[in-house]
């Protein structure tokens, strides 16, 4: 498992990212990591405090319940642990949703590109990332 700022990636963790202006409170919190031959990792998180822009162009907080994130996308994503018990800051619908993202037939997929707040530009990123193309 990489080590981030010398520490070992542990479900339970608090970590914060470069979240955007407003919204520096915004945490990952890390769920689980799915494991696999070849020692491939996945970082199962839910994200506390991030922004949405709502239909009329404001922002919002939410929560982000289950977000799976390579293990490089998460290395990538994070700045700093800032809580080591933060089970309790999980979204109460991550274990419902871990467990259906592990029996899903299709295959247990995860974002490859970093997290910057916004789950739109995620996406977006992550669908530019697989058809080769540059996303804003």
């Amino acid at each position: 498992m990489t080590e981030i700022a010398g520490r070992e990636i542990k479900a339970g963790q608090s970590w914060s990212y470069n979240a955007p202006r407003g919204y520096e409170g915004s945490r990952i919190i890390v769920g689980a990591i799915a494991t696999f031959s070849g020692n491939t990792h996945i970082v199962c998180v839910s994200v506390t405090g991030a922004p949405q822009v709502q239909p009329d162009g404001t922002l919002v907080a939410v929560s982000i319940p289950f977000l799976p994130m390579s293990e490089e996308a998460f290395a990538e994503t994070v700045e700093a642990l800032t809580g080591e018990h933060a089970e309790s800051a999980l979204d109460p619908t991550f274990a419902g949703a871990l467990s259906e993202w592990s029996n899903d037939p299709r295959g247990l997929t995860c974002f490859t590109v970093p997290f910057d707040g916004y789950l739109d530009r995620l996406i977006a990123r992550q669908m530019a990332a697989i058809v080769g193309a540059d996303a804003a």
